[in-house]
């Protein structure tokens, strides 16, 4: 179960992403205890550090309850660093090896990335995210997914942090773009090692259209957020496949993980990590352990020795729409394969 994250060793493939349950050092140490691979702490900054609204969070549930998609309009952590120096320090004093994962979001002014890296690396870390991704807030700064949309952007920012510090730096990119892969070779170019993938989904949630009310409220007014949870899981596969297909960079899979096989589902598509949010707010952190010995099971009864055995086994079955064509000789009509899906 051990994976090895660009040269960084961890016990298994499961880190808790960054966001409100790795916001503080009890909830980064809950979760390492639970028996988490790693932690992404929540992304720090200095300039752009400001209050968070409220209500930040709305939810889609299907007939039976059941979570289809999670929105957040959440921010970077509200924390200055001065007090994510003394988080840092707890979590070291009481786990001296803890495997956490830096992310750090700094303003339009570039060297305020590459001092953020700094303070990073100076802190112990081992792995520096980037975080270009947050696709509500941070834009209107030009920060976060304003970078992702701007390749020249991923390039002079990732160039800059990976020339400030002497560990691996993780580009964290967002879906909201026209082709996320051509967006990770800027990060590649620039020295990155490696990318995750996917941040949240831009979105508005919904409507109640009886009190004529936007999700979540604020005041009558609301803006557009991240989605995130189990309905983003097909943007969160061919993102990583599609990276995996057409770079060398190491990758660590997020969106819609909420058990061990959608975990596997990542691997099988490339991911070498996968990161989990939605799930840990929904469910907190203890089924971490089912999950794991769920998935050694899964490797030992295929006879896999680890998962390098299985990373990015299917990503060669993607295959441009032409080549499909030419495999198909006979076929069932619309409305037959229709009834088929239907009666799933």
């Amino acid at each position: 179960m051990e994976i090895d994250f660009d040269g960084v060793k961890f016990k298994n493939p499961f880190w808790v992403g960054s966001g409100p349950t790795s916001g503080t050092a009890d909830k980064i140490i809950q979760a390492l205890k639970a028996g988490w691979g790693g932690v992404v702490i929540k992304t720090v900054g200095d300039s752009i550090v400001r209050k968070g609204v409220r209500p930040m969070y709305a939810a889609m549930r299907d007939q039976n309850k059941d979570l289809v998609v999670f929105e957040n309009i959440e921010l970077i952590t509200e924390d200055n660093l001065e007090t994510w120096d003394r988080y840092i320090r707890t979590v070291y004093h009481e786990i001296p090896d803890a495997p956490i994962i830096f992310s750090i979001m700094g303003s339009a002014d570039i060297s305020e990335w590459a001092k953020l890296a700094r303070w990073s690396e100076d802190r112990g870390a081992n792995l520096i995210e980037l975080n270009f991704g947050c696709p509500h807030g941070e834009p209107e700064k030009r920060s976060g997914a304003y970078i992702s949309q701007h390749p020249d952007l991923v390039y002079e920012y990732t160039k800059e942090v990976v020339q400030s510090v002497g560990v691996p730096v993780i580009a964290k990119l967002s879906p909201n773009v026209t082709e996320i892969t051509e967006i990770a070779k800027n990060a590649e170019r620039a020295g990155a090692k490696a990318v995750s993938a996917i941040n949240t989904v831009s979105c508005l949630m919904g409507v109640d259209i009886e009190r004529e009310m936007l999700f979540p409220p604020v005041f009558g007014y609301t803006t557009y957020g991240g989605l995130s949870g189990p309905g983003v899981k097909p943007i969160g596969l061919k993102a990583v496949s599609s990276i995996y297909n057409n770079t060398k960079l190491t990758i660590s899979g997020i969106g819609g993980i909420s058990n061990w096989t959608n975990a596997v589902e990542y691997i099988m598509c490339g991911a070498t990590s996968v990161q989990v949010v939605t799930d840990t707010i929904m469910h907190g952190f203890n089924q971490i352990k089912e999950w794991t010995s769920s998935m050694a099971d899964y490797l030992k009864r295929h006879n896999y020795a680890s998962l390098d055995d299985i990373r990015g086994k299917l990503a060669g079955k993607i295959k441009e729409y032409s080549y499909l064509e030419n495999l198909i000789s006979e076929r069932d009509s619309i409305d037959d394969e229709l009834r088929k899906i239907r009666e799933v």
